[in-house]
């Protein structure tokens, strides 16, 4: 019994230790909530930016994360159709500050 017990106490902090280690940038961005569903857009004011731990999809297209360095923010070298970005992505709470090729953008996490 206390075998059982203690596998099911693993398992969960097990399972607890790899959602917790998701990077907060992760998820749905845009400047307004209506924009949550669109796929596509030609502004940082047209479309949602979808974040994986892996990739960046924005109005420039998809990205694969090369290069990454955290501080409080984090800095990543975006590679994007044959050109390289430097982004960095400032998340807190349900906002989050995005530079992008220089260019600073405030998003809202879509629900």
């Amino acid at each position: 019994m206390v075998r059982i017990v203690l596998a099911a106490g693993v398992a969960v902090a097990a399972s607890t230790a790899t959602a917790s280690a998701e990077e907060q940038f992760v998820g749905r961005w845009a400047v307004k909530s209506d924009l949550c569903s669109s796929h596509g857009g030609e502004t940082p004011e047209t479309s949602a930016l979808v974040a994986t731990d892996t990739s960046l999809w924005w109005y420039e297209g998809y990205c694969r994360i090369g290069k990454m360095y955290k501080t409080t923010a984090v800095y990543v070298q975006a590679h994007c159709s044959g050109k390289d970005v430097g982004v960095s992505l400032d998340p807190k709470g349900d906002r989050m500050k995005v530079v992008w090729g220089g260019k600073a953008q405030e998003l809202r996490r879509c629900p």
